[in-house]
C-alpha cells in the first residue's frame, strides 16, 4: 500500500506544473452542485480524485482515509454500486479540478455591501482590488484602531482625530485631538497674560515665564520668616505690611522654634549615653571574640588534616568509577549488568559516607567571630564540594547509560512512550524542538542498530497538518560483520490506547539504492518514512492519544539475518 501511495504521490507531483491547484479559502458558493462535493468530508472537491465506481473526493481526504487501514474500505458514497478502495485505482480527476475553479462564488465581502459574483478561480485577485475590502487606518500606530472599507478610507483618514497636524504657533506636529490642549498648556509660542494681572501686555509663553519669575510686581513671595514656620505670602508691598503687622506673630514661632530645639538637643545626648554603653559592650564583646580566635585557630589546623584524608579518599572514589565506566563500554550480558549496579550502589553508599564525614566537619568547625583563617577554611571546604559535585555527574552519567541499556530492545522491536504530547507538540511548532529521537534498538545482541525520529507538528508535505514518523538506520559497533544495503522490512504503527483492535500501521521494504539504508558513515543515515504517517485530526482522539501520552511502535523482520 505504502508503494501505491508513493506512486499516486509522485504521478501527482508531475501534473501540478501543468495544471493549476484547487484556489485556497472557503468561500460562499453560488450554487454548489452535489457532484462537486467530496464523498469523504462532505465539502466542496479540492485536488479531486475519483474512485473506481465514479465518485469524487478530495486527495488530501482519500490518503487521510486509506492510509494505515491494514483492511481494505468501501467507497463512502454507500452506494450499492459502490466498490472497494485501492490507492492504486484512484486517478486524478483533471475535469472535475478544472470545474471547480469555474464554480461562482460571492466576494468574500459580501456582508461590507460587494454584490460581485464571479469565478473562484479569480476570487483571490478581486479580493486584493475590492472597495469593500476592510483596511485599517494608516494612523493606527498613533493610536486609531478604526477598520472600515477600502473605498472609505480616504474620508476617514482625512478626518482622523489621530492624524498628525502642525501647531499655527510652534509648528510642532501633533495628533489633532490634543492640538487644543497643547495649545493651552504646553506651546512656548502660545500668546498667555500674566496669571496676577500685573498689566504687562500677553506674550507668548516661555517669555511670560521669565517675566513671572524675574519681574513681575505682583507675584506672590513668601515671609522672610518662611524658615521657622510662616505660612503668609503676598505681592511685595503686602509682604511689608505683613512684617510690620505680624511681629508678636513672628516672636511667637521663635520662640516654638527655640523649644523644640532644646528638646532635640536633650534627644541627642540621650542617644550619645546610649551610644556610649554600646561601646563598653563592643569592647568586651572584642576581648571575647579574641580568646575565640585562638581557638578557631586550632580548630583550622585539625580541619585540613582531615580535609586531607576526605581528598584521597575522593580520588580512590573517582578510580572506582573509571573502572566501572570501562566495565559498562564493555558491557556483553545480564551477570556483568547486575554486578556493575552492585558497584553503583556500593560507590554510592561510599559518596553518602563521605558527604556525612564532611557535614561532620563543617560542623565541628567554629562558628562566628573571625574571617580571615574561616575564609581558608571555607576555600578547603567549597573546593572539597567541587570534588564530590563531579563525582555526582559522574554518577548521573552512568545511571542514564544503565538506563538506555536496559531499555534497549534486541529483537527488532522498538516499543516508544511519548509522554507531554501537548507541550512537546508545542514546542516543536514554535521550533525549539522540532523533532525527537527514540532510543536505540537492535536485531539482535550484534545487529543493526536503529531508532525512530518523529515530528509532532509534521514535516515536509505533513507539516503542520500530521504527525510524520520515520526510521532510521544508526551506526552500529558490529557494522563490519552485517550484510549492507539494509533489506529487512519495517513496519510503523502508532498504537490504539481504547481496544487494542484500531492500530494505525504502514509497511515498507527499504530502497537498496537509498543512501538510508546503506551502512552509515556518520552517527546515523538519513531518516526515510511517512511525513503523512496520520493526521492531527485522527490521533489526537482519546483512541490514540490518552493521559497526554501516545505509544509508537516499530518493527524489523529479521527472519533470514544470521545472528553472529
Amino acid at each position: 500500500m505504502a508503494d501505491a501511495y508513493s506512486s499516486l504521490q509522485s504521478s501527482t507531483s508531475s501534473l501540478k506544473s501543468s495544471l493549476q491547484e484547487t484556489p485556497p479559502g472557503n468561500p460562499n458558493f453560488v450554487n454548489l452542485d452535489d457532484k462537486y462535493r467530496c464523498v469523504v468530508c462532505t465539502g466542496v472537491v479540492r485536488e479531486a480524485v475519483q474512485t473506481p465506481c465514479g465518485h469524487r473526493a478530495c486527495e488530501q481526504c482519500i490518503s487521510q482515509l486509506l492510509q494505515g487501514n491494514p483492511k481494505r474500505i468501501k467507497c463512502p458514497a454507500g452506494e450499492d454500486s459502490c466498490s472497494f478502495l485501492e490507492l492504486s485505482e484512484i486517478h486524478r480527476d483533471s475535469g472535475a479540478r478544472r470545474e471547480v475553479r469555474l464554480l461562482l462564488v460571492f466576494c468574500t465581502f459580501k456582508i461590507e455591501g460587494c454584490e460581485k459574483v464571479l469565478q473562484w478561480r479569480d476570487l483571490q485577485d478581486h479580493e486584493v482590488v475590492c472597495v469593500f475590502r476592510p483596511i485599517k487606518c494608516k494612523f493606527s500606530s498613533e493610536g486609531c484602531d478604526v477598520i472600515i472599507i477600502k473605498k472609505e478610507i480616504d474620508t476617514h483618514q482625512k478626518n482622523c482625530p489621530y492624524r498628525p497636524e502642525a501647531c499655527t504657533y510652534c509648528m510642532q506636529k501633533i495628533q489633532h485631538h490634543f492640538i487644543q490642549e497643547h495649545k493651552e498648556k504646553i506651546c512656548p509660542q502660545y500668546i498667555i497674560p500674566c496669571p496676577y494681572n500685573c498689566g504687562t501686555d500677553p506674550a507668548p509663553r516661555f517669555l511670560m515665564q521669565q517675566h513671572i519669575s524675574s519681574e513681575c510686581p505682583r507675584r506672590p513671595l513668601k515671609c522672610k520668616y518662611h524658615s521657622i514656620g510662616c505660612e503668609f505670602t503676598g505681592s511685595k508691598d503686602e509682604i511689608d505690611r505683613h512684617i510690620q503687622t505680624g511681629t508678636d506673630r513672628h516672636l511667637e514661632l521663635s520662640v516654638i522654634q527655640n523649644t523644640e530645639s532644646g528638646l532635640d538637643g536633650l534627644r541627642v545626648r540621650e542617644m550619645m549615653q546610649e551610644m556610649e554603653g554600646k561601646i563598653i559592650d563592643l569592647q568586651h564583646s572584642i576581648t571575647s571574640n579574641s580568646k575565640l580566635f585562638e581557638d578557631l585557630k586550632e580548630g583550622v589546623d585539625t580541619m585540613k588534616k582531615a580535609m586531607k584524608d576526605v581528598k584521597l579518599k575522593v580520588v580512590a572514589q573517582t578510580e572506582r568509577l573509571i573502572t566501572v565506566e570501562r566495565k559498562i563500554e564493555n558491557l556483553a550480558d545480564k551477570e556483568a549488568q547486575d554486578k556493575l549496579s552492585r558497584d553503583m550502589l556500593m560507590m554510592k553508599a561510599t559518596q553518602n559516607t563521605i558527604g556525612e564525614r564532611v557535614t561532620q566537619l563543617e560542623r565541628a568547625g567554629p562558628i562566628g567571630g573571625s574571617y580571615g583563617t574561616n575564609e581558608m577554611s571555607s576555600e578547603s571546604i567549597q573546593q572539597h564540594e567541587r570534588q564530590l559535585g563531579l563525582m555526582d555527574l559522574r554518577l548521573a552519567e552512568l545511571d542514564l547509560r544503565f538506563q538506555v541499556l536496559e531499555t534497549a530492545s534486541y529483537n527488532g522491536i522498538l516499543m516508544w512512550k511519548i509522554r507531554d504530547y501537548k507541550r512537546r507538540k508545542e514546542d516543536a511548532k514554535s521550533g525549539r524542538t522540532i523533532s525527537l529521537y527514540s532510543q536505540p534498538f537492535y536485531t539482535g545482541r550484534f545487529g543493526y542498530k536503529m531508532c525512530a525520529r518523529v515530528y509532532l507538528n509534521g514535516d515536509g508535505v505533513g507539516k503542520g497538518t500530521h504527525l510524520s514518523l520515520f526510521f532510521v538506520v544508526q551506526r552500529g559497533e558490529y557494522d563490519a560483520l552485517l550484510p549492507w544495503p539494509f533489506k529487512q522490512k519495517v513496519t510503523l504503527m502508532l498504537l490504539d490506547q481504547d481496544n487494542g483492535t484500531r492500530h494505525l500501521a504502514d509497511s515498507f521494504r527499504p530502497d537498496v539504492s537509498s543512501s538510508s539504508f546503506k551502512r552509515p558513515t556518520t552517527e546515523m543515515n538519513v531518516a526515510s518514512g511517512c511525513p503523512l504517517f496520520v493526521s492531527h485530526s485522527v490521533l489526537e482522539t482519546p483512541t490514540f492519544l490518552r493521559d497526554d501520552t501516545i505509544f509508537i511502535k516499530v518493527m524489523v523482520d529479521i527472519e533470514g539475518l544470521k545472528q553472529h
